[in-house]
């Protein structure tokens, strides 16, 4: 199974949207800085998010987006429909199929069904949970650097 840029955009995009939940609009341009994402590529999957319900946006110079509901009441499996159209597939059959490639076919829907499972068992809300228990990186000027145990 393989999720399409838009999609991984889309995602990191509402993600960061449920951060900001309660605290006002996020203009585009916020959101693309954030989550480095193309401005212009992030319009649109914004535009697909609202015209699904997933998201709310404001025209205007104090205008943005917010989340249509709360973070615990969207799901990514939701998230991920309204981004991929009918569903995410890996590859089709070429028509030399022989026993073997059906086996396999079998055991790649099952994997396939294991993460659609996953993906509705998650919401935004768990995403931060997610979000928030990852270690921290910084961009820039400072670096991390590991801690040295005492005496080295």
């Amino acid at each position: 199974m393989r999720l399409s840029m838009k999609t991984e955009y889309g995602v990191r995009a509402i993600v960061e949207l449920a951060a900001n939940a309660g605290q006002g609009a996020l203009q585009s341009g916020e959101i693309a800085r954030r989550q480095v994402i193309p401005g212009p590529f992030l319009d649109q999957v914004l535009m697909t998010l609202r015209r699904a319900g997933l998201v709310q946006s404001t025209r205007g110079p104090h205008g943005g987006h917010v989340l249509a509901r709360s973070p615990e009441d969207i799901r990514l499996d939701e998230v991920i429909a309204c981004l991929e159209g009918d569903g995410v597939r890996s590859r089709q059959p070429d028509g030399a199929e022989t026993g073997d490639s059906r086996v396999l076919a079998q055991v790649t829907e099952k994997a396939e069904q294991a993460a659609r499972d996953v993906f509705a068992a998650h919401t935004l809300a768990d995403c931060l949970r997610l979000r928030r228990a990852q270690p921290q990186v910084f961009h820039g000027i400072f670096h991390a650097v590991p801690a040295r145990p005492r005496g080295a």
